[in-house]
């Protein structure tokens, strides 16, 4: 990984260490020990790969509309609602992790050679985990500006078009395997990934905004592609899973591989025209973001393009 991008991910790890830290330190009840453990053991070994992106996004946006000195990683502290915003999303994002693991839903015990918040800490505690990260998550967004507007995508990427939605699609077609298609599939994932990303979009934009007249700049014109330039990579992020579940071994991705689902891209593709696929939509993601002019976006987009776990 280059330096920058282990700066952004260290600010990233502490902020969140800390604040889940701070939260549980009046609390000595043993039982709320355990799962201020599980808590912290939930959130503690992940890429940051939405927070930095965000964070990245939100950086260039004030700076090409700042008249002043620019801003840079190190201006930044646990206290500006940036950072608050990305722990809020780390949060949510293991909230489903944790959730998707569970053995009542795909019954996973590895992530990143690590057992998972329920093998490790009982299916029990890891319940508790999840409904913990989510209330966090909004608590922590109440602090920032414009939290009306906030939490109401929040809300909808969560309840409304995520967290709901994808676990219906999933079980349905879980239960009528005969009945999913190649497009079914890209809606699925997209109701998976896409509103929890695009509500992390409008965040920094919002945020943006209080920062610099935003609205006027006339990228604010093109927000549409933005939001597309997301939506790709996050559908290539779940197709290169798919890959690597297929092309590469536990060793390698650090979780159970080899399972030939009937719901993968590689089975209704296969891997030459699954990977063609992947090809097309980084190269796609790469052509939006050209005019940025960010080595930082470019490096994120091609480590989602070539990582191996």
């Amino acid at each position: 990984m280059e330096n920058w991008y282990l700066e952004y991910k260290k600010l990233i790890d502490n902020s969140v260490e800390n604040f889940l830290i701070k939260y549980f330190e009046t609390e000595k009840n043993i039982w709320l020990k355990e799962i201020k453990k599980a808590s912290i053991y939930a959130c503690y070994w992940w890429k940051r790969i939405r927070s930095i992106l965000a964070l990245e996004f939100f950086l260039i946006f004030v700076n090409s509309n700042s008249k002043n000195s620019k801003k840079t990683i190190k201006d930044l502290s646990q206290k500006d609602d940036i950072i608050k915003f990305c722990i809020a999303l780390e949060l949510l994002h293991w909230y489903s992790l944790v959730h998707d693991d569970l053995p009542c839903m795909d019954n996973d015990i590895l992530r990143r050679w690590k057992p998972t918040v329920w093998k490790k800490y009982w299916e029990t505690n890891a319940i508790l985990v999840w409904d913990l990260l989510n209330s966090l998550a909004f608590e922590l967004t109440s602090d920032i500006w414009n939290f009306t507007i906030i939490s109401f995508y929040l809300s909808q990427a969560v309840w409304i078009k995520w967290m709901l939605w994808w676990q219906v699609l999933d079980l349905f077609y879980e239960q009528n395997p005969d009945k999913l298609s190649l497009d079914n599939l890209i809606e699925v994932h997209n109701k998976k990934t896409w509103a929890l990303i695009e509500c992390s979009i409008l965040w920094w934009i919002i945020l943006a905004e209080k920062k610099v007249n935003f609205v006027k700049d006339e990228e604010s014109n093109n927000i549409k592609k933005y939001l597309d330039f997301w939506k790709k990579i996050g559908l290539a992020f779940q197709i290169k899973d798919d890959l690597l579940d297929e092309n590469w071994t536990f060793e390698e991705t650090g979780k159970s591989v080899g399972n030939w689902e009937k719901k993968g891209f590689v089975y209704f593709m296969w891997i030459k025209k699954t990977e063609k696929f992947l090809d097309d939509l980084i190269c796609e993601a790469q052509n939006i973001i050209k005019k940025l002019n960010s080595s930082k976006l470019d490096f994120l987009v091609k480590y989602i393009w070539e990582r191996k776990k």
